[in-house]
């Protein structure tokens, strides 16, 4: 097992839609804004470390409509690929947690309609359809988040990851390895980091709580939050300790 300290530095435009509001303009509501969080969830930086830019399946009108029982959520074949390899310990599998903030600087785009805002001249409703959207919220250049990595054996990975809204975030990453460090299991403790809730019950940890911070579309993998866990993985090197929901078949060894 190798465990690595990330630094994920912005590079191009990041935009999430972690949540959207609707647009107020004169006093009335016309079209909406999407508005991102800091904390960005764990499946897009996988893909990205595994050089794949999106997932490609079929999608039916249908799966968005109550009638329809049959209807399943986003399906995210690769990371669940790996993450099953990962599990089961297997050589050159590889694992990321959610990314927290370190320093954000923000901008935004404002559609070609018409501004949520009251001061700006702009040009008039177009003829036919307002459109949906008026204004991004996006994350700039030079901002930067933090996780960790956890891989088995030798696994390379690259320096350089796109994400987000077109793949326009373009994200240069730098790894720190943490070497000569001890593992033991601990009770009770409070994640280092936010985690993906799904994902450290399906590596076999008991969920004491959890407090949410982002939640996609697909809840089922969508929930993040910082976790306090019936037992942790807890790795300390050089006076400090991290405390992970890591599979057993990747740790056993270092134990």
């Amino acid at each position: 097992m190798r465990v690595f300290e990330a630094l994920f530095t912005l590079e191009g435009v990041l935009i999430f839609s972690t949540e959207v509001r609707p647009a107020i303009s004169q006093g009335q509501a016309k079209g909406s804004y999407i508005n991102p969080l800091p904390y960005i969830h764990n499946y897009p930086v996988m893909y990205g470390l595994m050089g794949k830019s999106s997932e490609a399946y079929f999608v039916i009108p249908s799966l968005h409509e109550e009638a329809y029982t049959g209807k399943k959520g986003l399906r995210y074949t690769s990371v669940s690929d790996m993450i099953r390899k990962f599990k089961k310990g297997q050589e050159g599998s590889m694992y990321v947690f959610p990314l927290i903030p370190k320093r954000i600087k923000t901008m935004s785009f404002l559609m070609s309609s018409e501004s949520w805002t009251y001061v700006l001249p702009v040009r008039g409703r177009i003829k036919n359809v307002y459109p949906r959207l008026t204004n991004y919220t996006a994350f700039a250049p030079e901002s930067t988040f933090f996780t960790y990595v956890i891989t088995v054996g030798e696994t390379t990975l690259p320096r350089w990851i796109r994400i987000g809204k077109k793949r326009w975030g373009i994200m240069r990453v730098d790894m720190k390895e943490i070497r000569d460090f001890k593992v033991q299991k601990v009770q009770n403790e409070v994640t280092s980091i936010p985690i993906n809730i799904k994902d450290a019950e399906e590596f076999g940890y008991e969920i004491k709580s959890y407090s949410k911070l982002i939640e996609t579309p697909n809840i089922e993998e969508g929930v993040i939050g910082w976790a306090t866990l019936g037992q942790c993985v807890q790795i300390e090197a050089k006076g400090s300790k991290i405390c992970l929901p890591i599979p057993e078949e990747v740790y056993k060894n270092e134990t």
